[in-house]
């Protein structure tokens, strides 16, 4: 039968309310928003303070256990409904009737948070002020505090967003909320991994230095049941990246207790087959190692687990058309990258780093731009080195504006090794700069006029040598720019780019540096004096460069 609300209301009797919550079907949509919203009423317009500005009357031990109820059972209503997980299922369909019964989630999501926030009225009159399962009504609060989730509405991202100003401030306060992220790491996310083990780390959550070989293809990866994180409890990642968020430079203590749980949750979503849950598991080991970094914690160290976390995203790097889809490749490698480069900064650079420590940097440094960046763009803009600029087409425009944006990050981060690198990197710049449907793509052009300044001013006591390559490449886009014309705003932008560029490159020619002490050799001396014949000698060629190099 239905909640009788006027009648618990007359009785102002809390056992009543939830002995027909209770005993009330829940087994529709209908009857659970029904239950939803006639607690919320009896709760808001129940009166807890006593007569005479006493204070909040004190709820008797039953009336306690009811709060506690309710609180539980909205908890669990609250959390998104299973069929979200075909959000992140590629080649799931989304019907008429999975789109209704997200609408319907969304909404009970809604009603259950608004009834978590009326209940905090009854908390005045209870001993301790607050839920005795603090855990859970914080993992419902979670679930929506990313308004980017698919089931999260601007309603019920502001209302779990009030709860938290409330609750988690007193929680942090009392140091409570320790204990609440540790319940939840343990009881309610561990369990959902049980059966995605990762033979690459011990249940210590370190680097497991005897692996035991497991199949490339197991049982687990058909039997979807044994990922309910997959299937059913899709808001893991969510909960975990707020966990993250928790934590303060001054809580390193706790952080580092928890760490070992994070790690294989995190890991299971990188190495899972599914290209949107390995995107979400590299976006939250870039935030889980950007927490390291702020603790200065050497936690990394002390768990070996650098290897582990290079190995578990190196495959995503490797998510490029034509097998992965651009768009897929863009979201996965943009979080990718980030994951693996953040590993490396993590693990070798620091306060304490040491000349072996620089020396790995720069080793992985240089593995990740020769073996990843430079191949995989040689490999999306269809263009090979070796058999000259005319061979790039740029089909994937962004992915090669994306990985030339991360050959700039890179190659800063090289400093003088950059020199080592020039022969691979200079005629990536020339295929780009020189191509003659390049002002399509002025995205492309300013990445790699912004790679090129990158190259010149980290390796500047080489670049001499390949002073024809570049002003030959920055010539042809500048002549390619003049003659195509198109929006006035763009063009402006590449060609102050291109200035720049050369005002760099001149400044290196006039300014020779020895790699190794002494003086310059003599071909840079010789650079140095040529320099403006050799400038004179293009703008004489073509008066449309004289733009370039004034």
């Amino acid at each position: 039968m239905p909640i009788d609300v006027p009648a618990a209301a007359s009785k102002c009797d809390l056992n009543q309310i939830w002995q027909d919550v209770s005993s009330y079907d829940h087994s529709t949509h209908l009857n659970i928003c029904e239950s939803l919203v006639a607690v919320t009423s009896y709760i808001d317009d129940w009166n807890c303070l006593l007569s005479n500005d006493a204070g909040a009357r004190p709820l008797k031990p039953a009336e306690a256990k009811v709060v506690n109820n309710l609180f539980d059972w909205a908890s669990a209503v609250a959390l998104p409904s299973s069929e979200f997980a075909v959000e992140f299922d590629e080649t799931a369909e989304i019907s008429d009737d999975i789109i209704k019964a997200q609408n319907e989630s969304r909404f009970r999501s809604e009603l259950a948070l608004k009834l978590l926030m009326v209940l905090n009225k009854p908390l005045l009159g209870m001993t301790t002020g607050r839920p005795d399962n603090v855990a859970d009504v914080l993992l419902a609060r979670a679930c929506f505090a990313n308004e980017k989730d698919p089931w999260v509405t601007s309603n019920s991202h502001d209302v779990a967003n009030e709860l938290m100003l409330v609750s988690v401030s007193a929680a942090h306060t009392s140091k409570m909320i320790w204990s609440a992220i540790e319940f939840i790491l343990k009881e309610r996310i561990r369990p959902l991994f049980a059966k995605t083990k990762n033979p690459a780390i011990t249940s210590a959550g370190r680097k497991n230095f005897h692996p035991q070989v497991l199949p490339r293809f197991g049982a687990n990866d058909l039997d979807q049941s044994a990922k309910p994180w997959k299937t059913t409890d899709v808001w893991v990642a969510s909960v975990l990246s707020w966990i993250i968020s928790q934590y303060q430079p001054t809580d390193k203590i706790q952080f580092e207790a928890h760490f070992p749980l994070l790690v294989p949750t995190i890991l299971a979503m990188i190495d899972d087959s599914n290209l949107p849950f390995k995107t979400r598991g590299c976006a939250l080991l870039t935030e889980l190692l950007q927490l390291v970094q702020k603790c200065n914690s050497d936690i990394l160290q002390r768990t070996n687990l650098t290897s582990v976390f290079e190995d578990a995203v190196t495959p995503c790097l490797l998510s490029l058309p034509s097998i992965t889809p651009e768009e897929r490749s863009l979201q996965i490698l943009g979080e990718a990258y980030p994951a693996f480069l953040s590993t490396l900064e993590t693990a070798y650079k620091g306060p304490n780093q040491s000349e072996k420590d620089k020396e790995l940097f720069a080793n992985s440094m240089a593995k990740i731009l020769r073996s990843n960046l430079i191949s995989s763009f040689h490999h999306v803009s269809f263009s090979t080195p070796a058999m000259g600029s005319a061979t790039a087409s740029f089909p994937h425009a962004r992915l090669s504006t994306f990985l030339l944006d991360k050959m700039r990050i890179v190659v800063n981060e090289l400093g003088i090794n950059t020199t080592k690198y020039l022969q691979e990197l200079i005629p990536v710049l020339s295929t780009t700069l020189s191509n003659p449907f390049g002002t399509a793509q002025p995205s492309l052009l300013l990445a790699a006029a912004a790679t090129a300044q990158a190259v010149i001013l980290n390796a500047h006591p080489r670049i001499y040598r390949w002073r024809g390559e570049l002003l030959s490449c920055l010539c042809s886009c500048w002549l390619h720019v003049a003659e195509d014309g198109g929006d006035a705003a763009e063009p402006t932008t590449v060609k102050r780019e291109l200035q720049k560029t050369l005002r760099l490159l001149k400044h290196v020619l006039q300014n020779p540096r020895p790699i190794v002490a002494g003086v310059p050799e003599p071909e840079q001396m010789l650079a140095k004096e040529n320099m403006q014949k050799e400038f004179q000698e293009l703008v004489d060629a073509d008066p449309e460069l004289k733009g370039l190099f004034a």
